[in-house]
Parts: C-alpha cells; structure tokens; sequence
C-alpha cells in the first residue's frame, strides 16, 4: 500500500514549486511538426484510464486535503476516458530529439524544484493530443495505483498552438491556478497534482506530454 505523500517533507524544499512553465521551449517549427504528425495519424481512441473526481470534491477540499485526495487509489474508480488522442513513438530520429530535449528540461526542474529520484521518461514515448470542439479532459491526477501509474512523478506538457487558435480548452491545476497556453510553452508539475482542460468551444487544441518516472512515492 502507499503512503500519502507528506506536505511537511514539501515545505521543507524551499524551492519547491507546483508548476514550472518555460516560454519558447519547443520552436515554431517543433510545434507545426508535431501538429502535422497530429493531423495525419491522429484516430479517436481511448486514452489512458484515469480515476474521476467529481468536480464538487474538487473545489470544496482544502489545500493539503487535495493532495492527500489525489495521492489515494481507493478512490472513485469509475474510469474516464480520453477523446481525440495518438501516441508519437520515437522509431523516427526527431522523435529521439524532441525525447532528449524534454529530459535534458526535466532534469533541470527537478534539481532545482522537485529532488524526485526519476530515472526516465514514461515508456520512452510522447502523448500527442487534438482536442476538437467539446473535447475535454476531466479532473484527474496522473500518478495512482492502477496498472503502472505509480511511477510517475512528473507531468511535462507543451502546447502546441496558441489559445488565440481555439476557445475554451484552459488548462487548470487543483489549486485554482490557470495556466496561460502559449505556443512552444513547456509546463512540469508532480504527477500526483490534479489538473484539467476545459471544453473546446470553438477550434482545435493540440498538446503533447511525456511523463517523468521512477520508484513511485512513499
């Protein structure tokens, strides 16, 4: 069974953050090949299972209850799915690249901000994703005790695109900050934090996200 992480052992990082964003960190021609990888073999399919927390239990827990609420895998295990998603393996040398680059970034956050033992990126692959009018991705955390999820530690998304591009699709963590979406834009979070994309209203969306892994929390 796993322990809850403790917020004291958090405190006592004076660096510690619950969100790092870097500007530029993917260049425009990283961002339209990634959104052109995305358009030509994207497929409506499921994506990963993620347990769902109803939005009421979202915002009426305090601070430190949010976390211990998202740390747990004996919670409301009624699995949501993902909407428009493919998965960019890295059999192509760019891919190997783009992979090197978001490693070379992780482990620069995490030095400085996280001090998490992680030894790798998540199946050594990146999630692309196209969120289409009402797409949406509800509140979840992305570390729990369900199939290999537990040995993830950090969350590292780049928007591809601008919101000038679409409307709706804000990307909101469990503690009420909204990230603004910038094309190329790098956001790392601990995995355990909740999050969530509002629904599209109008254009499309597009993202990709690795994750950060190693001996899961105790």
């Amino acid at each position: 069974m796993y322990k809850k992480i403790d917020m004291n052992d958090l405190k006592l990082n004076q660096n510690f953050r619950w969100i790092v964003t870097r500007k530029n960190f993917f260049s425009n021609d990283e961002c339209a090949m990634l959104r052109k990888y995305i358009d030509e073999n994207a497929e409506r399919k499921r994506g990963h299972e993620l347990p769902d927390w109803k939005q009421n239990e979202w915002d009426s827990v305090d601070s430190d209850k949010k976390v211990d609420d998202l740390t747990k895998s004996e919670h409301n295990m009624n699995f949501k799915w993902g909407e428009n998603e493919c998965l960019l393996n890295i059999s192509r040398n760019d891919d190997e690249k783009i992979l090197s680059k978001f490693w070379n970034a992780i482990t620069i956050a995490n030095q400085v901000h996280f001090k998490y033992d992680i030894t790798g990126i998540y199946h050594n692959r990146i999630q692309a994703h196209r969120y289409d009018k009402n797409d949406s991705y509800n509140p979840h955390s992305d570390f729990h005790n369900y199939k290999d999820y537990s040995s993830l530690k950090l969350t590292c998304i780049v928007f591809l695109n601008d919101a000038s591009e679409y409307e709706g699709g804000e990307f909101h963590m469990f503690d009420g900050t909204i990230v603004e979406p910038e094309m190329g834009k790098l956001v790392i979070h601990p995995a355990f934090a909740g999050h969530q994309v509002t629904p599209i209203t109008k254009g499309n969306r597009y993202s990709c996200v690795c994750w950060a892994v190693g001996d899961t929390f105790v």
